[in-house]
């Protein structure tokens, strides 16, 4: 009987298919990864260099204030109190509470993966719901404004004419997903946010800012510590995803898979009378940002056929982006399946908003600069970065 138990509870336990095929297939892929990396250990050098150089001059300066400054706001108890003020208009058109309007304000300001932290943090802490969390991580995952105003429009095509366009219309798109995102979100019945209080707002929020701010149980001394200590910490991670990407991107594109997938396409690509250089950057782009934007900048095509494969491979964010805010959200509830759907339907606006731009004289507006003027044209990814941030937080 003994024996006759002990194999039934064996039996019982033994794993499925699909529990046995999902460790398996990771093993395989790290394996995989493992072997290219001793087969090309000088293109993963390269590539290493490569990712940790952007994460060191353009990643670390870019978001390290933006982090430390953020964070400091939430554990003051600013959210709190800003959220009161914004919760008449974030219902309306996003149907979230106004804590998160502070989140939006900085995805217009910062750039991933900061608002996928953020967001974490605001689930923690109970000002959202599970629903409402990952609806506002959805749209909220921007570029850097310094990126597409500098790097893209200064950097890759030397016309800062170029950049306003191009963050408008990533803003823009990831702006609607919100308000569409509205009409698929779960009834708020049970957690409708502050009610219409009694009293006073400015007496309301100010309640709120006490209830909210950390400083009773520690000195800001203290916070600003802990804030650097975990801010560090943060932007270490951010550093090994960004390396590690781009280690895979060079084994892939050694081993050949690339050329292998461009060629498999060109067919379509006569087809469709499309420049097959065109599928290349897709490509690139659907695993680093960075790297598929440049490769549209070298391609001579038309500009509107290059603006709509920038705006599609900036609204899907890229698979070393997707990675870094699936790695910040752990630790809360929040799930990453309506993020990567809204992905698909930011790619479709994105590409969609751009077409219309079809009747616009875009070659005369490209031709002139923005700013005559030396000094401000020196100043000109600055001076669009605020512009069109106040702008979008205003309406």
């Amino acid at each position: 009987m003994l024996k006759r138990g002990m194999m039934s509870r064996l039996l019982n336990h033994t794993p499925g298919l699909w529990e046995l095929s999902i460790p398996c297939f990771w093993i395989f892929v790290c394996l995989s990864f493992g072997i290219g990396m001793i087969c090309f250990p000088a293109v993963v050098f390269q590539a290493a260099r490569r990712g940790l150089q952007t994460w060191w001059e353009i990643v670390l300066p870019s978001l390290l204030p933006f982090f430390i400054v953020s964070e400091l706001l939430m554990n003051l108890g600013f959210v709190a109190l800003l959220g009161t003020f914004l919760e008449p208009a974030m219902r309306p058109l996003f149907n979230l509470p106004g804590s998160g309007g502070f989140i939006l304000a900085v995805s217009y300001l910062s750039g991933f993966p900061l608002c996928a932290i953020l967001t974490a943090r605001l689930r923690k802490a109970n000002l959202c719901t599970k629903d409402e969390g990952e609806r506002l991580l959805s749209f909220t995952s921007n570029a850097s404004p310094l990126f597409m105003l500098g790097a893209i429009s200064v950097g890759m095509y030397q016309n800062p004419a170029l950049g306003p366009l191009v963050a408008m219309i990533h803003y823009l798109s990831n702006f609607l997903c919100g308000i569409i995102l509205k009409f698929f979100s779960l009834s708020c019945d049970h957690f409708p946010g502050p009610k219409k209080p009694k009293e006073p707002l400015v007496v309301y929020a100010m309640r709120a800012l006490q209830k909210a701010s950390r400083l009773k149980e520690q000195s800001f001394g203290a916070l600003l510590g802990e804030t650097i200590r975990n801010t560090s910490i943060t932007l270490l991670t951010i550093g090994g995803f960004i390396t590690l990407f781009s280690v895979l991107v060079g084994i892939l594109q050694a081993v050949g898979l690339f050329a292998v997938i461009i060629k498999s396409l060109n067919p379509l690509a006569e087809t469709l009378n499309f420049d097959p250089s065109y599928f290349k950057a897709l490509l690139l782009g659907f695993f680093e940002i960075t790297i598929g934007i440049n490769e549209v900048s070298k391609i001579n095509g038309p500009l509107l056929h290059q603006l709509m494969i920038i705006e599609a491979i900036l609204a899907w964010n890229g698979l070393a982006i997707q990675a870094q805010v699936a790695g910040m959200i752990i630790g809360s509830d929040l799930r990453i399946f309506t993020y990567i759907l809204t992905r698909f339907l930011q790619v479709f606006l994105a590409v969609m908003t751009t077409y219309i731009l079809t009747f616009l004289p875009l070659s005369e507006i490209f031709a002139l600069p923005v700013f005559q003027r030396n000094w401000v044209s020196a100043w000109h990814p600055f001076v669009w970065t605020i512009v069109i941030s106040i702008a979008l937080i205003l309406l």
